[in-house]
């Protein structure tokens, strides 16, 4: 056998943060995922040894899945050899088109209602274009202010690319735009759906690539350079990365954390 391994290149986790646990402080990691992904338990275990052994913490590790089907992956590596040797590692996987309408409707943080036209799978296939619409109407009418409403509405436009063809997308959005003059919406959604095509792997990275420059202009406005340079020589899970992050990313300099 190899004695050899290939190099594991620099990966940057979507989230982790300090918190304080019934038994002590732990790091709890998230993860975003929008795809079934079967090396996703090797992943998160390097996750897992890299965070306990920066901060010496027990890690809480999820995986949040907001794909269109249901989620394949497993959530678990596990064998045993002897009492001595054995590997017996999980995380808690949630796939929130399991999640019900009506339980992240009626929930106490009105931000997770971007999160509506993933949610309840089964429901959501059956009526479609209806489902998407009280998806909007429903932000519409919450208890949100007018700026904050306009932000769930875009990221819920950017979550339906996900599950929506964008006919049904443009027939819901175009007039809730309208009525609150979120100018960059669609055009968020038109590039964002880009990226979420499905198909052979063929061609991703360089459509990820087009993907990522053109919605970092459109918040930026202008790209240096050396940026320019760098995000052409990235591969498909960073360029995923700062599509899937582009809400949070401030500043162009930010882009450091994510670009190997």
């Amino acid at each position: 056998m190899k004695i050899e391994f290939p190099h594991i290149e620099t990966r940057v986790s979507d989230l982790v943060i300090k918190a304080e646990s019934l038994q002590g402080p732990v790091a709890v990691h998230l993860e975003f995922q929008s795809r079934n992904d079967d090396e996703m338990p090797y992943r998160m275990l390097r996750y897992a040894l890299e965070i306990y052994k920066t901060y010496h913490l027990p890690v809480y590790q999820l995986v949040i899945y907001f794909g269109q089907w249901p989620a394949t992956m497993t959530s678990q590596l596990e064998y045993r050899l002897s009492d001595q040797n054995l590997l017996d590692y999980r995380y808690h996987l949630i796939d929130v088109g399991n999640i019900t309408y009506e339980e992240l409707k009626n929930s106490p943080h009105q931000r997770l209602l971007s999160l509506l036209p993933v949610v309840d799978r089964e429901k959501r296939q059956r009526s479609g274009k209806e489902f998407l619409r009280r998806c909007a109407e429903d932000i519409l009418s919450s208890n949100l202010d007018p700026e904050t409403k306009k932000t769930v509405l875009l990221r819920a436009e950017i979550f339906a690319g996900l599950v929506f063809d964008q006919k049904t997308i443009d027939l819901v959005f175009r007039e809730v735009e309208q009525m609150l003059n979120i100018e960059e919406s669609a055009g968020y959604q038109r590039i964002f759906e880009k990226g979420m095509e499905k198909g052979m792997e063929k061609g991703q990275q360089e459509s990820l690539m087009d993907v990522t420059i053109r919605l970092l202009s459109k918040k930026f406005r202008k790209i240096p350079r050396e940026y320019l340079v760098r995000i052409k020589e990235q591969d498909v899970y960073v360029l995923q990365q700062i599509i899937d992050n582009i809400f949070d990313i401030n500043d162009i300099k930010e882009l450091e954390d994510y670009l190997q």
